[in-house]
């Protein structure tokens, strides 16, 4: 007979494929911020990526407003997906927490339950660094925006 609960499997599954959910959302969100770019295979995609990124090469000049306004657009909806998921997470933090509280008061195994807090925390961490990055980029295209809207009602 075994030592642990039978539902220790499912909760386990069930973080590693939220979690994997999460990467594999992530990979396709700056996918579609980034454009699909090729795979060098020498690990040069990444400053491949950088390199041609008008965000990182300050580049948003030669953009139109009509493609300015598009990833604007682009940006606030993904700031939106970002905080509804930072939502999601605070919330699995909180049942964590409140479990946790219930495991201490009746001394039960909080290994688990601490584990799955941290993770949730880290989780949280980089989403709250991906939402500032992409307040910074909205800041930027907005910026942009305003700006090639006012040398053209100045000619």
């Amino acid at each position: 007979m075994s030592s642990k609960p039978p539902s220790r499997g499912k909760i386990e599954n069930k973080n590693d494929s939220f979690v994997q959910g999460l990467k594999t959302e992530w990979n396709l969100f700056w996918e579609t911020i980034l454009g699909d770019e090729e795979e060098t295979g020498d690990g040069k995609s990444e400053l491949n990526l950088q390199s041609k990124d008008p965000f990182v090469t300050g580049k948003l000049e030669t953009l139109s407003l009509e493609k300015i306004k598009a990833i604007t657009k682009a940006l606030s909806e993904d700031r939106k997906t970002l905080n509804q998921r930072l939502e999601a997470v605070n919330k699995q933090v909180e049942v964590s927490t409140e479990k946790l509280e219930s495991l201490r008061l009746v001394s039960g195994e909080q290994d688990e339950t601490m584990q799955s807090i941290h993770q949730l925390t880290d989780l949280g961490q980089n989403l709250s660094e991906q939402l500032n990055r992409i307040n910074d980029r909205l800041k930027l295209a907005r910026a942009q925006e305003d700006s090639i809207k006012q040398s053209q009602r100045d000619l």
